[in-house]
């Protein structure tokens, strides 16, 4: 377990709406046993974007350098397929994207999200070593219990992990 923390933004609960909580659901079995990731954004806490983010850890050298820059898990030695099961690493040209679509609609980027497929939706010790957006909530998808997954959102500011609170809309 992690140390927890208070909520680092302004934000007391997270509205997201129901449509985007069943769009990553639906993106998280689609890509079982692989993790997917995403990203939401909205103003103030309020989320009205959804962008799938393409998980390209087991075909981007630049994951193994990051993942062993953050001192967290190794990745070096694992199979591509072992990668996906394991870790995301969100395709940097899809990010960027989907960065510049924030911009021009003026939204802030609200929320980052992956999914857990045979773990609890809690951060990972890699989660919290990779977490660089502290006003950002982290909202992991489990699939441990495939027929009822379980969502949870959290902040991490400086390895400190707190849980985020958030209301489907």
């Amino acid at each position: 377990m992690h140390q927890l923390l208070n909520s680092p933004s302004d934000v007391t609960v997270l509205k997201i709406p129901r449509k985007i909580l069943d769009e990553m659901i639906a993106h998280a079995r689609e890509l079982d046993p692989y993790e997917c990731c995403g990203l939401l954004a909205g103003v103030n806490g309020t989320v009205s974007h959804h962008y799938r983010i393409t998980n390209t850890v087991a075909k981007d050298a630049r994951a193994v350098e990051v993942f062993d820059g953050a001192d967290v898990k190794q990745l070096g030695n694992l199979s591509d397929s072992t990668k996906a099961e394991v870790a995301y690493f969100m395709d940097p040209k899809e990010m960027l994207a989907a960065f510049k679509d924030m911009r021009q609609r003026n939204l802030e980027l609200t929320v980052i999200y992956h999914s857990h497929t045979h773990s609890s939706a809690y951060p990972s010790t890699t989660d919290v070593g990779l977490a660089y957006y502290p006003d950002v909530a982290y909202l992991i998808i489990s699939l441990e219990h495939k027929s009822a997954p379980d969502l949870r959102a959290y902040w991490i500011k400086d390895r400190l992990v707190s849980q985020a609170e958030f209301q489907p809309v």
